[in-house]
């Protein structure tokens, strides 16, 4: 294999590659924000369970058994919420300690809201 070696190479910054890395996406990776997301899996709902196994897929790297299409129903809050999931990994800092935190809170959100779905016989 042929090395290319250029006379005007120089070392670039994290910052210069990230801002590269950026523009060529066309988006900025944000970091998540957990206390949104954990709010908005406590208020329930489709947004809510969505969010929450995401999470925990992207987290976990388990299958994520849900269906794409349902981003439709989801807000643009929402859709940020989904954008920060699927980049945790790529923040720069990211925690697995916090995110460890955040699974077990979801979990926890998760278990109490199937606890709290009524019966067929009530």
């Amino acid at each position: 294999m042929n090395a290319v070696v250029s006379a005007n190479s120089h070392q670039i910054t994290i910052e210069e590659l990230l801002s590269r890395e950026e523009k060529e996406r066309g988006y900025a990776i944000q970091k998540l924000d957990s206390e949104l997301l954990l709010k908005r899996v406590k208020d329930g709902g489709q947004s809510g369970d969505f969010l929450a196994k995401a999470f925990l897929s992207a987290y976990d790297m388990s299958p994520f058994k849900l269906s794409l299409g349902q981003l439709i129903k989801i807000d643009s809050e929402g859709k940020r919420l989904f954008q920060q999931i699927l980049h945790i990994r790529n923040v720069p800092g990211w925690s697995d300690l916090e995110y460890n935190e955040i699974a077990g809170k979801i979990d926890d959100l998760l278990a109490k809201e199937r606890l709290n779905v009524p019966s067929i016989s009530e």
